[in-house]
Protein backbone atom coordinates (compact mmCIF):
# COMPACT_ATOMS: atom_id res chain seq x y z
CA UNK A 1 0.00 0.00 0.00
CA UNK A 2 2.76 2.54 0.04
CA UNK A 3 3.87 2.13 -3.86
CA UNK A 4 2.14 5.44 -3.91
CA UNK A 5 3.77 7.35 -0.92
CA UNK A 6 5.84 9.32 -2.54
CA UNK A 7 4.15 10.44 -5.69
CA UNK A 8 3.03 13.78 -5.69
CA UNK A 9 1.19 13.49 -9.11
CA UNK A 10 -1.07 11.12 -8.29
CA UNK A 11 -1.90 12.61 -4.94
CA UNK A 12 -2.91 15.75 -7.06
CA UNK A 13 -6.32 14.21 -8.02
CA UNK A 14 -6.93 13.79 -4.46
CA UNK A 15 -7.96 16.57 -1.66
CA UNK A 16 -4.33 16.91 -0.22
CA UNK A 17 -4.36 15.29 3.65
CA UNK A 18 -1.24 14.24 5.22
CA UNK A 19 -0.90 10.84 4.44
CA UNK A 20 1.23 10.02 8.19
CA UNK A 21 -1.91 10.82 9.41
CA UNK A 22 -4.14 8.71 7.76
CA UNK A 23 -5.27 4.89 9.39
CA UNK A 24 -3.45 2.13 8.19
CA UNK A 25 -6.89 0.91 6.60
CA UNK A 26 -7.32 4.72 4.88
CA UNK A 27 -3.75 4.27 3.83
CA UNK A 28 -4.88 0.85 1.97
CA UNK A 29 -8.40 2.22 0.63
CA UNK A 30 -6.82 5.05 -0.76
CA UNK A 31 -3.90 2.92 -2.81
CA UNK A 32 -6.85 0.62 -3.83
CA UNK A 33 -8.31 3.69 -5.22
CA UNK A 34 -5.10 4.97 -6.83
CA UNK A 35 -4.52 1.42 -8.75
CA UNK A 36 -8.43 1.31 -9.82
CA UNK A 37 -7.73 4.86 -11.54
CA UNK A 38 -4.53 4.24 -13.00
CA UNK A 39 -6.28 1.18 -14.66
CA UNK A 40 -9.06 3.29 -15.95
CA UNK A 41 -7.13 6.46 -16.68
CA UNK A 42 -6.88 6.12 -20.59
CA UNK A 43 -10.42 5.44 -20.81
CA UNK A 44 -11.90 7.21 -24.38
CA UNK A 45 -7.91 7.42 -25.26
CA UNK A 46 -6.86 5.17 -27.33
CA UNK A 47 -3.87 5.53 -28.84
CA UNK A 48 -2.58 5.72 -25.17
CA UNK A 49 -4.07 2.35 -24.28
CA UNK A 50 -2.22 0.99 -27.18
CA UNK A 51 0.98 2.82 -26.13
CA UNK A 52 0.57 1.32 -22.64
CA UNK A 53 -0.04 -2.00 -23.54
CA UNK A 54 2.78 -4.36 -23.25
CA UNK A 55 1.27 -7.13 -25.85
CA UNK A 56 1.02 -4.45 -28.48
CA UNK A 57 3.08 -5.30 -31.70
CA UNK A 58 4.38 -2.67 -34.17
CA UNK A 59 1.04 -3.66 -36.60
CA UNK A 60 -1.52 -2.31 -33.89
CA UNK A 61 0.26 0.80 -33.57
CA UNK A 62 0.52 1.49 -37.34
CA UNK A 63 -2.97 0.41 -38.09
CA UNK A 64 -4.64 2.83 -35.11
CA UNK A 65 -2.53 5.62 -36.85
CA UNK A 66 -4.00 4.96 -40.44
CA UNK A 67 -7.23 4.79 -39.57
CA UNK A 68 -7.69 7.87 -37.32
CA UNK A 69 -8.36 10.70 -39.52
CA UNK A 70 -7.46 13.78 -36.36
CA UNK A 71 -4.04 11.77 -36.05
CA UNK A 72 -2.70 14.82 -35.05
CA UNK A 73 -5.08 15.80 -32.47
CA UNK A 74 -5.00 12.29 -31.34
CA UNK A 75 -1.46 12.54 -30.20
CA UNK A 76 -1.22 15.67 -28.88
CA UNK A 77 -4.29 14.96 -26.43
CA UNK A 78 -3.20 14.39 -22.68
CA UNK A 79 -4.46 11.75 -20.03
CA UNK A 80 -5.30 13.35 -16.23
CA UNK A 81 -1.20 13.34 -15.77
CA UNK A 82 -0.31 15.55 -18.86
CA UNK A 83 0.91 12.64 -20.70
CA UNK A 84 0.94 12.80 -24.54
CA UNK A 85 0.89 8.84 -26.11
CA UNK A 86 4.98 9.19 -26.84
CA UNK A 87 5.01 9.96 -22.98
CA UNK A 88 3.12 6.76 -22.42
CA UNK A 89 4.90 5.01 -25.01
CA UNK A 90 8.17 6.13 -23.35
CA UNK A 91 6.98 4.00 -19.90
CA UNK A 92 6.10 0.98 -22.12
CA UNK A 93 9.54 -1.90 -21.26
CA UNK A 94 8.05 -3.40 -24.33
CA UNK A 95 8.44 -0.57 -27.27
CA UNK A 96 10.68 -0.77 -29.85
CA UNK A 97 12.72 1.74 -31.42
CA UNK A 98 10.24 1.02 -34.58
CA UNK A 99 7.23 2.23 -32.37
CA UNK A 100 9.01 5.53 -31.41
CA UNK A 101 9.36 6.00 -34.93
CA UNK A 102 5.91 5.80 -36.68
CA UNK A 103 4.32 7.59 -33.61
CA UNK A 104 7.07 10.26 -34.35
CA UNK A 105 6.80 9.99 -38.05
CA UNK A 106 2.94 10.66 -37.84
CA UNK A 107 2.99 13.77 -35.64
CA UNK A 108 6.40 15.18 -35.85
CA UNK A 109 5.27 18.34 -33.54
Amino acid sequence: YTAFEACSTLELRQPQVQYNNLTHEQKVQRSRETITWLKVRNHGLPMHIICSNTNTILDQLRTLIITNNNIDQTLLQTDELGMTPLHVLCLNPKATPAMFKILANACPQ
